[in-house]
């Protein structure tokens, strides 16, 4: 079935590239595609950058656990129920809040 009398692999007219548009506006044609891809490169290498420096931090804070241990063995270790409530209360509200 033929849609239109133009060939599959016909070139596309410059003035329908979002690069010929640009030169028709009076615009740099190629400036902006260097620098974002530039923009990306770098935003890249500081993900894989923090992503290096993240992996190497433990998962769990020893110190802080070990402490707790401490002060649970010791009986020092009180739980606060009203604060963990009130967290919770405040959570589930945020959540009913966010759908739509």
């Amino acid at each position: 079935m033929k849609i239109d009398s133009k060939p599959l692999n016909a070139p596309i007219p410059r003035s329908a590239t979002r690069a010929g548009a640009k030169a028709a506006n009076g615009e740099a044609g190629g400036t902006e595609a260097r620098a974002d891809s530039v923009e990306i490169k770098a935003f890249s290498a500081r993900l894989s950058t923090l992503e290096a420096s993240l992996s190497k931090q433990p998962l769990i804070d020893e110190g802080k656990v070990n402490e707790i241990r401490r002060a649970m063995a010791e009986g020092r270790f009180t739980v606060n129920a009203d604060a963990i409530a009130d967290s919770l209360m405040a959570n589930v509200k945020e959540l009913l809040q966010s759908k739509p």
